[in-house]
């Protein structure tokens, strides 16, 4: 029987933000406010972080971007597509949104978000009273896994072609996407802790096509477009 060529439908640069004020332990306020605490903006390294992960991914020309509604997610996409060769739009895709977010936080309005990316918009084809955030301060581990899903679910359904999609997100959602990528119903006793600005690329076949799996993961929580002194967890 004749092999199949491996068909490539999709390509995701699965991107953790750069460091924010929340990861550094840097405290804005005397008192916390609820945004330091649930959408902290990034650090300066941070930011020197985003512009690297920008220079490291200017030569790939991603057919789309999407991030959380988190600031320090749009930032960081942001940077990415100020390198491109050819700019495109940010795409706010909720699903993408850290886990733990309690609805006491409404999130930045869309005036605050395109202060940081005038482009950026709800992605498309989502529900008409679906709000930026995805709320999951009760969630156990089995809700997580059914964003991951849907998070997953929603890309593929939208890009088949052999996209390239460079997508930012947070550390603990990003675990629960590659576990469930591993076809993991739980989380296991070992994680994997993602750096900032980490980049995790997978690679999803057309199943069948591909003798090494229908998804493979080409590489996880990549900083090798980090000098030794922007890394930071």
């Amino acid at each position: 029987m004749e092999n199949k060529q491996p068909v490539l439908e999709l390509e995701i640069y699965l991107i953790r933000h750069a460091q924010s004020n929340g990861n550094a332990g840097i405290k804005i306020h005397e008192v916390p406010t609820i945004q330091d605490m649930a959408d902290p903006l990034l650090t300066q390294l941070g930011i020197s972080q985003a512009k690297a992960l920008g220079d490291c991914l200017s030569d790939i020309d991603f057919d789309y971007v999407y991030s959380s509604a988190l600031m320090r997610a749009e930032r960081t996409a942001t940077e990415v597509i100020n390198k491109q060769k050819n700019r495109q739009k940010l795409r706010i895709l909720p699903f993408l949104t850290e886990n733990g977010m309690g609805e006491d936080y409404t999130g930045a309005t869309w005036e605050e978000l395109h202060e940081i990316n005038p482009d950026a918009s709800l992605a498309p084809d989502l529900p008409e009273d679906t709000t930026i955030l995805c709320y999951s301060d009760k969630d156990d581990d089995k809700a997580l896994f059914e964003r991951a899903k849907s998070t997953i679910d929603y890309l593929r359904s939208h890009h088949a072609d052999g996209e390239k999609l460079c997508v930012v997100s947070h550390a603990a959602f990003i675990t629960h996407i590659i576990f469930y990528l591993m076809g993991l119903k739980e989380i296991p006793v070992f994680d994997i802790n993602f750096s900032n600005t980490g980049i995790t690329r997978i690679l999803f076949y057309e199943p069948g096509t591909n003798q090494y799996g229908d998804i493979i993961f080409d590489y996880i929580n990549s900083t090798s477009h980090l000098p030794k002194d922007m890394n930071s967890k």
